[in-house]
């Protein structure tokens, strides 16, 4: 099982090059195009509306393809860096888990469900779609996300995130235009075809301050 040390902090200020990294660079599916790319996690204890769940994801990868501009569509046909995670009390089973899907527009798909067919967008629960944004040039692009910790906790149902939450996540890259498609993860996923929906694989997140 892979695993990632991700940070507890007291500001939103991040200094993203003191944190570990997970590596995007499994392709079960493909192996044509394999691009750079890299995610990183971080959990603020601000107090404050700062506090929450910041992700970090990264692709070596110039004009990358970005048509959609609507939230919610199918951005996973563009070049997509995508975040899977879930959070539950230790000792309880896992619930269902939230995707965050994004095009270096960036436009986001953001739902809640147990599986592939069981999702339901964000903002039909009611919570407005999460801060994401991109920072591009000519050869890189970099989103930067933002969980509110009380959607986070209404979301997974929690009273309480902190280090003795358990976190269990997987990263993706995948989309653009190539002949055949990259599908790329940081904890391998077991499945002939492919499917990043497989929240049986994912990897642990170690929240320590």
């Amino acid at each position: 099982m892979k695993t990632l040390n991700a940070k507890i902090l007291t500001s939103s200020d991040i200094d993203w090059s003191s944190l570990d990294t997970a590596a995007i660079d499994t392709y079960l599916w493909s192996d044509n195009y394999k691009p750079d790319a890299g995610a990183q996690v971080a959990l603020v204890l601000s107090g404050d509306e700062h506090e929450g769940m910041y992700a970090h994801l990264w692709c070596v990868e110039s004009n990358p393809r970005a048509l959609y501009t609507k939230h919610n569509e199918s951005v996973y046909l563009d070049s997509c860096l995508e975040i899977f995670f879930t959070f539950n009390d230790p000792g309880k089973p896992r619930g269902g888990y939230v995707n965050i899907e994004s095009n270096s527009n960036p436009t986001t798909l953001i739902a809640y469900g147990h599986d592939r067919y069981d999702r339901t967008p964000i903002v039909d629960m009611g919570i407005e779609p999460f801060d994401v944004r991109c920072e591009k040039n000519a050869t890189r692009w970099d989103l930067y996300e933002f969980v509110p910790m009380a959607d986070l906790k209404r979301i997974f149902k929690l009273d309480k995130i902190d280090e003795h939450t358990e976190m269990w996540a997987n990263f993706y890259k995948c989309g653009g235009d190539h002949e055949i498609q990259p599908y790329g993860s940081w904890a391998p996923i077991d499945s002939p075809t492919p499917d990043f929906h497989r929240p049986e694989s994912f990897g642990r997140v170690i929240l320590a301050r």
